[in-house]
């Protein structure tokens, strides 16, 4: 089980998982998984109307922090039981106030099995790709949970992600990360300072939609109304150095609500992809 003693400087938990797919599961957690063909496809833009800014700072923590990233698509019939393990874990997180990160991230490679996935990128697919090496396989699938960049499972397998989950609690973060959020005429803009471990790492901020629902009308989910949580509608990278500081000025789509988007800003390593610091935080 998840260690509650870690729940030091928890802000607001949202979430991101990238996904493909496979065949329905049945009552089991575990599921079949299936590999991936090939597609194409991006996202988009517009502007949000100006608030008061909103600060979060993990400097003072020295709790470890799990960012689970789902790979998923609303084409793939295996998906929605790992889109509903990742409600309950971002759920959790927030009434328990444990530094559980959860993105979704929707793939586009299924887009060609009759139904096109609204929240998809080929940059999210991409972003799966660099995980490959982690899947002993060498491949990537649907669902699929990666967890601080460094292990993965069956984005529907509750137990092994609760277990991948508690092992990243106890490692202690590396890199602190701050940040500001406003919304301008032209977008949010995020004001950052990173500190701690910096060398040969970068740093990813996503903008997410707390919830979403689409009814699906063709493909292998046609005639079912999917549910996600903290889906990725925005995500942009940069490099990092010593005493790092900057900002970002991030877009969503006109279909993303205009109040109540979500931040997570997490430092990786460029080549290996461990994760070694995150932090979030919720826009009204």
């Amino acid at each position: 089980m998840w260690n509650e003693a870690r729940a030091i400087g928890f802000a607001c938990v949202m979430s991101v998982v990238f996904g493909g797919c496979s065949r329905e599961l049945a009552t089991s957690l575990a599921a079949s998984t299936a590999r991936e063909p090939a597609a194409a496809r991006a996202a988009a833009p517009p502007a949000l109307p100006s608030s008061a800014s909103v600060t979060r700072d993990s400097a003072h923590s020295r709790a470890g922090v799990a960012v689970v990233e789902l790979f998923t698509s609303e084409g793939c019939s295996s998906c929605p039981p790992a889109d509903r393990v990742l409600a309950r874990l971002a759920t959790r997180a927030k009434s328990d106030s444990l530094p559980v990160y959860t993105l979704s991230f929707h793939v586009d490679y299924w887009n060609y099995l009759g139904w096109r996935d609204r929240f998809s990128s080929a940059s999210y697919s991409e972003r799966q790709r660099g995980y490959a090496s982690i899947d002993p396989n060498g491949g990537t699938y649907t669902p699929q949970a990666v967890v601080n960049g460094r292990a993965e499972c069956v984005g529907s397998d509750a137990a092994r992600l609760e277990q991948l989950i508690d092992s990243a609690l106890k490692q202690e973060p590396r890199t602190q990360i701050a940040l500001e959020a406003h919304r301008a005429a032209r977008g949010i803009i995020v004001s950052y300072r990173v500190t701690g471990a910096t060398d040969g790492r970068v740093l990813n901020l996503a903008l997410l939609e707390p919830r979403a629902e689409s009814q699906v009308e063709h493909g292998e989910n046609a005639g079912e109304r999917l549910a996600h949580v903290n889906v990725v509608r925005a995500f942009v990278t940069r490099a990092l150095s010593a005493g790092s500081a900057g900002q970002f000025t991030l877009t969503a789509g006109s279909d993303v609500e205009a109040s109540g988007v979500g931040l997570v800003a997490y430092a990786e390593g460029a080549s290996q992809r461990d994760i070694s610091g995150a932090v979030a935080l919720e826009l009204p």
